[in-house]
């Protein structure tokens, strides 16, 4: 029996010649004087202490054993951050020994390195130290669960392997911009997390004063949202969360925050619109001379705001559209220089409305002018030289023009004026004139007729000798 264990000891001596043990299978350094073998172990090389690193928002440590036993629990990690001390690692040897990290498995995390060399290897002096360093991720979130091996350079079996894990968050999302839109609707719209994997969507959160209320049911995937369960005149305040995929459901830090206030009220009707340049009878008439610059003037009401736009659209066969600032309160707003030369004649239609910033549109006010651009026709002229009396001059030109004579010979030259009546017809006493035979006087009369919107005919030219 004793040579049977006698064999068995050299044999396993013999095997350990050839043969490295993993330091799992040992948790010490034991002797065996009958034969000789010494088990190897990574805490004759390193220790290992929990650093100073908390998970986020409580006093626990990240890291909980020593080197032959190491768990690392970050907890939830609400935003990407660098944990400068998550256990601290120290040669315990007494000779320059150099340890390696390997981290696997945990894409939410963009690096893990000792803080004396960055990188995964540091080659530590006789009791020197340093500590892990752990930079979580801008780019992915949700549940990391993997391991982190910590060896001793050169060997391939002196090493621990330690828990590991972590709840990333997403990235919050950029600031919102809110925008009052029209039925007192707000469109928000925000800048993207930097979370691209395992990102599930926003949930978009309002308050009108005290708590948030979320108002998404699911995350959405857009950068957009139109709330339209909204008060009118009511002031809200919006801010965004980025939304993990996965268990657990994870929540981004609150976005910045953007107030709106929801508008649903339409600008006032404007009170009057007019042609403040209008030509012919009364002055109401858009005609030849004034179609390429008309002035119009709007009246509008008290409420009235400089940030509304007002709009005056022309329409005749074609539209012309024009728009100008509000006024502050009740107030006029002149649009002017107008060319409305290439819309037709006729029954020429002013509507105007009022649109503020939300997009309300106040309800139209019309008004009608008329254009007429069309000269009457040159009037037909005779005269009738009467003898020591005032001569007459006659003719026919359209109905209920204003007819201009004006004697340009003999001089001094003299204007005459009448009616033509609703025939066309008309007659004017000029001067008298009492030429003799054989010396007659040669008297010379132009006539032109004015239409009701102020066009006036070309002239017509009488050249008569007054013999009389």
């Amino acid at each position: 029996m004793r040579k049977l264990l006698v064999t068995a000891c050299l044999c396993l001596a013999a095997a350990g010649g050839f043969t490295q043990l993993s330091s799992a299978a040992f948790t010490g350094s034991t002797a065996l004087p009958s034969n000789n073998i010494t088990a190897d172990a990574l805490h004759n090389y390193f220790s290992v202490s929990p650093g100073s690193d908390v998970r986020p928002g409580t006093a626990t440590a990240v890291a909980a054993g020593n080197v032959d036993g190491l768990s690392i629990d970050f907890g939830t990690v609400p935003s990407a951050r660098t944990f400068s001390s998550v256990f601290q690692i120290k040669n315990v040897s007494s000779a320059t020994r150099t340890a390696t990290l390997t981290l696997s498995s945990v894409p939410q995390v963009a690096s893990a390195v000792f803080a004396s060399s960055g990188s995964t290897s540091a080659t530590l002096a006789a009791g020197a130290s340093t500590t892990l360093v752990v930079t979580t991720s801008v780019t992915v979130a949700g549940r990391g669960w993997g391991s982190l091996r910590l060896g001793l350079s050169g060997t391939s079996w002196l090493y621990r392997d330690y828990t590991f894990h972590l709840d990333e968050a997403p990235q919050a999302p950029g600031a919102p911009i809110g925008t009052q839109k029209p039925a007192g609707r707000i469109d928000l719209s925000w800048g993207a997390s930097t979370t691209t994997t395992n990102l599930a969507g926003y949930d978009v959160y309002r308050t009108s004063g005290g708590a948030y209320t979320k108002l998404t049911a699911t995350p959405q995937v857009a950068l957009t949202y139109s709330d339209i369960a909204t008060v009118d005149g009511t002031a809200y305040t919006y801010k965004i969360h980025a939304v993990s995929s996965g268990v657990p459901v994870l929540d981004s830090f609150d976005s910045p925050t953007v107030n709106v206030t929801a508008d649903a009220t339409a600008p006032g009707q404007a009170t009057s619109i007019t042609l403040t340049n209008g030509g012919g009878n009364g002055g109401a008439y858009v005609n030849a001379s004034n179609a390429s610059s008309i002035n119009i003037d709007v009246a509008l009401p008290t409420g009235s705001l400089t940030t509304d736009v007002v709009k005056l659209t022309l329409t005749n066969g074609a539209t012309v559209t024009l728009t100008h600032a509000g006024s502050v309160g009740a107030g006029t707003v002149s649009f002017n220089g107008i060319n409305v030369a290439g819309l037709g004649d006729g029954g020429m239609t002013l509507s105007v409305t009022s649109t503020d910033l939300a997009g309300n549109v106040s309800t139209v006010r019309t008004a009608t002018v008329t254009k007429d651009t069309n000269a009457p026709g040159a009037p037909t002229v005779a005269y009738t030289d009467n003898n020591n009396v005032a001569d007459v001059v006659s003719g026919a030109a359209e109905a209920n023009a204003s007819i201009t004579v004006t004697k340009t010979a003999p001089g001094p030259t003299t204007g005459y004026s009448t009616t033509a009546d609703g025939a066309g017809a008309y007659s004017v006493t000029v001067a008298l004139v009492n030429g003799k035979v054989p010396t007659p006087i040669s008297v010379t009369y132009t006539v032109t007729a004015t239409d009701a919107a102020g066009n006036t005919s070309a002239a017509a030219t009488l050249t008569y000798n007054d013999t009389r």
